[in-house]
């Protein structure tokens, strides 16, 4: 299971006060107009505690395969191999948050449909 911190969840907890709690975290969210659905079901997966820095909330962010990268994928014709999905999001310029969660793909392997690949993040 992939573990990591989009660039809009950091965006989005940059200006909160830490020490904080989880449901803190999840008001501070919900105050954002602009974060996505998937960034606000990741942090609703955090663990009940107390988190004391934004490093430590990513930390603990387990998203098994984010929307953004289904989204990606779901126009790619498969099967294909690790460095043929990174072509592929890479020619049509997905987000840097794709690109980095798909290089965590292993080697050698055929992946013929999204889950497979979401398997393997």
């Amino acid at each position: 299971m992939a573990i990591f911190c989009n660039i809009e969840i950091i965006g989005a907890l940059k200006d909160m006060k830490l020490p904080g709690t989880k449901s803190e975290i999840i008001d501070h969210i919900d105050k954002k107009s602009n974060i996505s659905e998937a960034s606000k079901i990741a942090l609703n997966k955090l663990e009940d505690k107390v988190y004391n820095s934004t490093d430590e909330i990513c930390d603990n962010i387990k998203i098994v395969c984010d929307l953004e990268v289904r989204d990606a994928l779901a126009e790619m014709d498969l099967p294909a191999d690790k460095n043929e999905i990174l072509d592929y999001v890479r020619f049509r310029n997905f987000s840097e948050f794709v690109v980095r969660s798909l290089e965590d793909l292993p080697d050698g392997y055929t992946f013929n449909n999204i889950s497979d690949i979401c398997s393997e993040l």
